[in-house]
Order: structure tokens, then C-alpha cells, then sequence
């Protein structure tokens, strides 16, 4: 979906829509696991700013955007967290070197990342960093003024809450989706399904990937969440929806569902990044 950009001046920002974001992730090792090979990643693409708050922060965003990225890394040992870190620090620096291709098309210059970090994960892994075979998912988003961009492989997710309703923005790229796709399994047998968390693709595993990428427009008042399934796993969608439309804040949201996760069992790495879309303005205004 494709939106105006009124930027008008690159070097210093004037005339340029800003909006106000408040962001914040946090992450926790859940209760049945020796290691948490999930990581997240909030990151300023204009000032290439790096911050992984758990705190509420405010943030000005205008183009190119703000990052944010949820990565779930597999492969045993700590290959998963080796897979999971590569690929968030070469999906922000793949961002980084695309310049302002960013701002004229991020839907592209994600997908363009993304790919970047399959190969990463690979070429540490030929030279004996992690384990071969390691791979990891990633949910990718850039946050600009008026829209937001996915890029995902995998099964972390992302949600937008809007008046109170939750929209899931992605779809789980598993074996079971795959077969319910082609009507080989009834999507109410999803949930027994045994194989159901068996992925169709991930970042690392083979050469080739293909990132499904998604354009939404944001307004005033929407609420975003980034999580891995370690969330979506153990909590249902609407105790998902009640937790956020609840909290007073992205902190206290972040909090909220990463205990939800635990109370659930916690059965796996758990990680979540909330945004919350504020008002779109002239920066200093």
C-alpha cells in the first residue's frame, strides 16, 4: 500500500511528518528452558541509534523509520541464540546500507535485509560459528510516519490493536498452515496437530528464502506487538487482546504479557516489542 511521502528536505528533517512513538521490549528465558535464544531489537534508522529499552521510551519517527525486529533462534545449544543474534545485526546494518532506499520503498529494503540475514547465518555457520543447520525466525517491521512494513519468515508475529479490536498482521509459516492451505488439515485441528510447530522456512536452514511481506497503514491510538511464539504458543489471541487493550502503557503491557507467558507455563523463550502510535506532527511542534 502505497502512501505520499511529503519529506522535503533529507539534511536536517524540516517539513517532514514526524510522529511520536512509545516503544519498549523486553524478554524473558521462560520457565522450562536452560538458555533464551530469542533476541529484539528497537533501532532509529536516521540516527542508527541502537536501544533494547524495558522501559517506556519516546521516540520521534520520521522517514526512514524505526526498526523493530523479533527474532526466535533454533538449532540446540547456543547455535540458536549465535542464529538469532546474526541475523538481527545484519538485518539492521543490511537497513543501514541501503540509505535512503529505505524511506522511498521500505517494504523492498526490509525484504532486501531480511534475505541479507539468511545468508549471514549461513556464511557464520560454513565458518564455524554456531552450528550448521542453526537457523532462527524474524519478524521485521519499519515503523515510518503513516505506515508500517513487515517482513517475516517464520512464526514470530506481529498484532495491531486498534479500538479495541486485535488484527493478527501475519500468518504462521509452518507445516500445518501449509496443510491447511492445501485442505489436508481442518484448521480446528490445528492445535492437536503434533507436528504443528514444525516450520516451513527459516532464516539460516536453507539458501534460498522467501520473506512474505505486508504494508499497513497506522494511525493515532494503534497499539503494536511484536512476539515470539513462546507468547502466541501459551497465551490465546484474546487474552493477548484483553493484556494490551488493558495496559496503561507499553512498559506495563510488555510486562503484563510476558507474565501472562509465564503464568501459562512458560514453555518456551518469550519476547515481546510494543509500540504505541502517537500523534503525527511537525518535529519541535
Amino acid at each position: 500500500m502505497q502512501t505520499q511521502d511529503t519529506q522535503t528536505d533529507n539534511t536536517t528533517g524540516a517539513g517532514r511528518p514526524h510522529r511520536v512513538l512509545a516503544v519498549c521490549g523486553a524478554t524473558d528465558i521462560g520457565r522450562r528452558r536452560d538458555e533464551n535464544q530469542d533476541t529484539f531489537v528497537i533501532a532509529a534508522l536516521d540516527s542508527g541509534q541502537l536501544s533494547r529499552p524495558c522501559i517506556k521510551t519516546d521516540v520521534w519517527v520520521a522517514r526512514p523509520g524505526l526498526l523493530m525486529l523479533v527474532c526466535d533462534g533454533m538449532g540446540g545449544h547456543a547455535a540458536g541464540e549465535v542464529a538469532a543474534e546474526v541475523a538481527a545485526a545484519a538485518v539492521h546494518a543490511g537497513l543501514e546500507q541501503e540509505g535512503e532506499n529505505v524511506a522511498v520503498a521500505p517494504d523492498h529494503a526490509l525484504k532486501r535485509a531480511v534475505v541479507g540475514a539468511n545468508e549471514a547465518i549461513r556464511e557464520e555457520a560454513a565458518s564455524g560459528v554456531g552450528a550448521k543447520g542453526m537457523g532462527t525466525t524474524c519478524t521485521a517491521a519499519i515503523i515510518c510516519p503513516d505506515r508500517l512494513a513487515l517482513a517475516q519468515v517464520g512464526d514470530s508475529r506481529a498484532y495491531l490493536l486498534r479500538a479495541g479490536e486485535l488484527r493478527t498482521l501475519t500468518r504462521d509459516q509452518t507445516l500445518a498452515e501449509e496443510l491447511v492451505d492445501k485442505g489436508v488439515l481442518r484448521p480446528q485441528d490445528v492445535e492437536r496437530f503434533p507436528l504443528k510447530h514444525v516450520l516451513a522456512q527459516a532464516l539460516g536452514t536453507e539458501p534460498r528464502v522467501e520473506p512474505v511481506v505486508t504494508n499497513v497503514e497506522i494511525q493515532e491510538g494503534d497499539r503494536l506487538l511484536l512476539c515470539s511464539d513462546g507468547l502466541h504458543g501459551a497465551v490465546p489471541g484474546d487474552a493477548i487482546r484483553e493484556i494490551l487493550a488493558a495496559s496503561a502503557d507499553v512498559s506495563e503491557a510488555a510486562g503484563n504479557l510476558i507474565d501472562a507467558a509465564l503464568e501459562a507455563g512458560g514453555p518456551d523463550n518469550v519476547t515481546v516489542v510494543v509500540a504505541d502510535c502517537g500523534p503525527m506532527r511537525p518535529k519541535g511542534s
